[in-house]
C-alpha cells in the first residue's frame, strides 16, 4: 500500500485508507440484481453472481478507466454488461478512493483502474470487452500502464493475471504476487508499468505488430529525451535537448486524466497553468523563472520545454554541507554554512518579493524546487502550483514545508510563501519539520542543544521560528538538570500512547512499513513494542499473549529472519519467558524455503543464527548453539556472498557483512572459536568506507554512493560491530 494512502486514514496515525471518514461521492452501479452479492476490500467494492469467480484463478483481466467526473455514469453503463454475461467485477467505492488511486504521487501500475472485471474464459473476455468497447463510445480515461488497450477505445484495458491473490513471501516480508503460465507453473504476476504475459500466454486481443522502433534516445517535436530525471504518476521530468541549436533543455510531462490532487485538478490542468505562468513572468522579468520554449502535445500526453536550469536541490546542499552530522565540525564551521544558509533566505526573500510584485504567489516552496548552483546562486524551478495573488483556489503544498490544514484557502496567498520560507531556513537548520509541527517544544530542546556547538545567528532562528511555537515543556535546562528523571516522564507518557485502548490496532505507532511487511515485526510491529515495554519494566501480558497466537497462526505466511519475520518474535517471546512459543516459531523459520538464500542480519541466516543464541541463552539446550554454528557455516566466505547480502553488495548492520560478523562474535564467545572470519568481514566493510571529515562513513551500496551514519546502515552500525572485536 502506497504511504500516500496510508496518511489518510487519521490526523496522526498511519492506517488502511478504508478507515478514513472523508469518502466524498459514494459510487453504486446500477442494474445489479438483488441474487449478486456486494463484498468490500479496502478502497474496492465487488459485485459477484452467485457462482462467484466459477473457480477460474487467472484469465484476461478488463480494467475500465474513466474522467473523474465520468465514473459514474460509466459504472452505470457497464454494470449491465458485466451482469448479462455473468462477470464478476468490482470498482472504487468513492470519490475520495479516485482522487488518491490517481494522484500525482500514486502508484503509477494501480492507477486508471477505476472498474475491474473477471471474465471466466477469452471467448467472454472478447464479447465483454467488445460491448464495452461500444457502449463506452467517446468516453476518454487515463492510459493504464500495465495493460493494452482494446481496438480504438481509450477507457477498455486488458492484462492477463491471477483473479485470486495468490503470494509467496519474500525475506523483507513483501509478498510477491503469482500467476500461473502456459504449463501451469506459478511465476511472478509482474505489475510494473509495462504491458507483459507469462512465458506461454499469448494475447489474442493484439492488434497487428508496430513497427520497430528506432534506436537511441526519445525524438519528437524537435526535442532528444536524453535522461529520466523522475517519474510519477502524473508523468515524468526528463533531461534532453533542443535539436536546432543543441542546447540542454527541462522537459516535464503529463499524462491525460491523471496525477490528481483533488477532482477538479488534473496534471494537465496544472501544465498549461503552469505553461501560462512562465510566459507572463518570464517577459516581465527574465531570469525569475525557468525561460519556457516550447509547448506540445503527443498521442494523449503534454509536454513543457524550459530551460535547463543547473545545480542541485536545496535537500541535496543542505545534506553535504550542514555541519550538524561531522564529527569534528566545530564552531567555525557551523558559523561558516550559517552564513551560507542566510545567504540562501535572502536570495529566495528576493525572488519571492519579486514575484509578489508581479501579482504572483509560488505557493509550494519546498526544498526540491529550490535549487543552489556551485556558487550557491539560488533559483526557483516547478511552478506548478503557482497562481495569480487573489485567484488561488486550492494550494499544493509539500508536508513540512506548508501551513497545517486550515479551513479553505486562506485569504493573504503571500503567507504561503512566508511559511515555506521559514521552513526552508528551519530544514536548513536541521530537518526536524514534521516532528516540530507535532511539537513545537522540539525546537527550544534543538537550539538548547545545538548552542553548544554552535551560535545559530538571531536573524536565521528567527526566520525558522517565525510560525511554529517554539516553547519548550519542559524546559531544556530542567531537561539537563536532570535528564534520568525527565526520561522517566517521557517514558510515562510514550507507554500510555502505546497502551492507548482507542487505536483501531490495539496498540500504536505502527508505520508505513508494518503494512508493506508484518505487522507482528520487531522492526515494524507488534514485537518491538512488546520488547520496548518490557525494557522499560512495563509488563504488557496481553499485548504479548497476542503476539504469540497471531505470530503462531500466520506463521506460514511470515518471512524468516530478525528484523520482520519469525526470528525477531521468536526471541522477543523468549525474553517474555514464552520460550516453548519462540522455540516453535523458531522452527519454522528454519525450514522457510526463503532462508538459504539471504545471509544478512536484518532477514537471514545471521539473524535467524542469533536469535538461537538468544534461545540458547534461556535454555542452555546445545541443539540452539549447534544451530547458530550450522547457520554461520553455511554463510557463504567468498565472493559468493555478495549474492546473499542485501541488494547492489550492501553494507552496514542489517544488510551487509557487519551483521554477519556480529553473528561470528557471539558464536566464538560461546563456543571458544576463533573470529578471523568475522574480522575479515569487518577488514571488507572498512574498506568501503569513505573518510570525511574526521569520521568514517559507509555508502549504503554499490549503486548507492549516499554516505551514511546511522545504526541499521552507516557508521553507527559498523562502529558497534567493530568495538566488539
Amino acid at each position: 500500500m502506497e504511504p500516500l494512502l496510508l496518511l489518510q486514514a487519521d490526523p496522526k496515525f498511519y492506517g488502511p485508507l478504508s478507515r478514513t471518514p472523508r469518502r466524498g461521492v459514494e459510487y453504486r452501479p446500477a442494474g445489479v440484481p438483488d441474487t449478486w452479492s456486494e463484498h468490500h476490500d479496502d478502497v474496492w467494492t465487488g459485485w459477484y453472481p452467485e457462482h462467484k469467480l466459477g473457480g477460474v484463478t487467472e484469465g484476461w483481466k478488463i480494467h475500465l478507466s474513466c474522467r473523474i467526473d465520468r465514473a459514474q455514469h460509466v459504472l452505470d453503463t457497464a454494470a449491465p454488461i458485466f451482469v448479462a454475461h455473468g462477470t464478476a467485477f468490482k470498482h472504487l467505492s468513492c470519490s475520495m478512493f479516485f482522487v488518491l488511486t490517481h494522484h500525482k504521487h500514486a502508484s503509477r501500475s494501480q492507477s486508471g483502474k477505476f472498474c475491474t472485471a473477471y471474465p471466466p474464459d477469452e471467448h467472454t473476455a472478447g464479447q465483454l470487452m467488445a460491448a464495452l468497447a461500444d457502449a463506452l463510445d467517446g468516453e476518454e480515461g487515463p492510459y493504464v500502464l500495465t495493460d493494452r488497450r482494446f481496438g480504438d477505445s481509450k477507457v477498455v484495458h486488458y492484462r492477463y493475471g491471477a483473479y485470486v491473490s495468490r503470494s509467496r513471501v519474500l525475506a523483507d516480508g513483501g509478498h510477491q504476487l503469482l500467476v500461473r503460465d502456459g504449463t501451469g507453473r506459478e511465476v511472478p504476476d509482474r505489475r510494473g508499468v509495462r504491458f507483459q504475459l507469462p512465458d506461454g500466454i499469448v494475447d489474442p486481443f493484439a492488434a497487428p505488430a508496430d513497427p520497430a522502433r528506432r534506436s537511441g534516445p526519445p525524438c519528437f517535436s524537435g526535442f532528444t529525451f536524453d535522461s529520466v530525471v523522475q517519474y510519477s504518476n502524473g508523468g515524468g521530468a526528463y533531461q534532453g535537448r533542443e535539436l536546432a541549436t543543441g542546447r540542454p533543455v527541462f522537459i516535464k510531462e503529463s499524462r491525460g486524466h491523471n496525477g490528481l490532487v483533488n477532482t477538479d485538478s488534473t496534471s494537465q490542468d496544472r501544465l498549461r497553468a503552469e505553461h501560462d505562468t512562465l510566459r507572463t513572468l518570464h517577459a516581465a522579468a527574465p531570469g525569475i523563472c525557468p525561460e519556457p520554449i516550447a509547448f506540445f502535445r503527443k498521442l494523449e500526453n503534454e509536454f513543457l520545454v524550459t530551460e535547463f536550469v543547473p545545480g542541485q536541490s536545496l535537500q541535496s546542499w543542505w545534506v553535504e554541507h550542514n555541519p550538524v552530522i561531522w564529527a569534528t565540525a566545530t564552531r567555525a564551521d557551523y558559523a561558516a554554512y550559517h552564513e551560507r544558509c542566510l545567504n540562501v533566505i535572502d536570495q529566495l526573500t528576493g525572488i519571492l518579493d519579486r514575484l509578489h510584485t508581479l501579482g504572483y504567489v509560488f505557493v509550494d516552496l519546498n526544498p526540491n524546487n529550490v535549487l543552489v548552483g556551485d556558487d550557491d546562486t539560488v533559483r526557483l524551478v516547478d511552478f506548478e502550483a503557482a497562481a495569480r495573488i487573489g485567484e488561488l483556489t486550492s494550494a499544493i503544498g509539500t508536508p513540512g514545508y506548508c501551513p497545517p490544514p486550515g479551513d479553505g484557502i486562506r485569504p493573504d496567498h503571500v503567507y504561503y510563501d512566508e511559511y515555506g520560507l521559514s521552513s526552508l531556513a528551519l530544514a536548513m537548520i536541521a530537518p526536524v519539520n514534521g516532528t516540530a509541527d507535532l511539537h513545537g517544544g522540539t525546537l527550544a530542546q534543538l537550539r538548547h542543544q545545538l548552542g553548544k556547538v554552535a551560535d545559530v545567528p538571531p536573524r536565521l532562528w528567527t526566520t525558522a521560528t517565525r510560525f511554529r511555537d517554539a516553547a519548550a515543556t519542559p524546559a531544556p535546562e530542567r531537561v539537563d538538570a536532570d535528564p534520568l528523571g525527565e526520561l522517566a516522564l517521557l517514558r510515562e507518557k510514550l507507554v500510555a500512547g502505546l497502551l492507548s485502548p482507542d487505536h483501531p490496532d490495539g496498540v500504536v505507532p505502527f508505520g508505513p512499513q508494518s503494512y508493506h511487511t508484518n505487522p507482528l515485526s520487531v522492526g515494524h510491529g507488534l514485537a518491538g513494542v512488546v520488547h520496548a515495554l518490557r525494557i522499560a519494566g512495563v509488563p504488557a501480558p496481553e499485548l504479548t499473549e497476542r503476539l504469540a497466537r497471531e505470530a503462531w497462526r500466520h506463521r506460514a505466511t511470515l518471512p524468516p529472519g530478525l528484523l520482520v519475520g519469525l526470528a525477531g518474535i521468536a526471541w522477543v517471546l523468549a525474553d517474555a519467558g514464552r520460550v516453548a512459543e519462540a522455540r516453535s516459531l523458531l522452527a519454522v523459520a528454519d525450514d522457510h524455503p526463503v532462508l538459504p538464500g539471504h545471509a544478512t542480519l536484518g532477514f537471514g541466516k545471521a539473524g535467524v543464527g542469533l536469535a538461537h543464541l538468544a534461545l540458547y541463552g534461556h535454555t542452555s539446550d546445545e541443539f540452539h548453539l549447534d544451530r547458530a554454528a550450522d547457520l554461520a557455516g553455511s554463510i557463504p566466505r567468498d565472493a559468493s556472498l555478495t549474492g546473499e547480502l542485501g541488494q547492489h553488495n550492501a553494507t552496514g548492520l542489517l544488510y551487509g557483512r557487519a551483521g554477519i560478523a556480529l553473528l561470528d562474535y557471539y558464536l566464538a564467545r560461546l563456543t571458544g572459536g576463533g573470529l578471523d572470519d568475522g574480522r575479515t568481514l569487518l577488514a571488507e566493510e572498512l574498506d568501503r568506507a569513505v573518510t570525511e571529515d574526521g569520521g568514517l562513513l559507509f555508502p549504503v551500496s554499490e549503486k548507492d554512493a549516499r554516505l551514511m551514519p546511522y545504526l541499521y546502515v552507516g557508521s553507527a552500525g559498523v562502529g558497534m560491530v567493530a568495538s566488539r572485536y
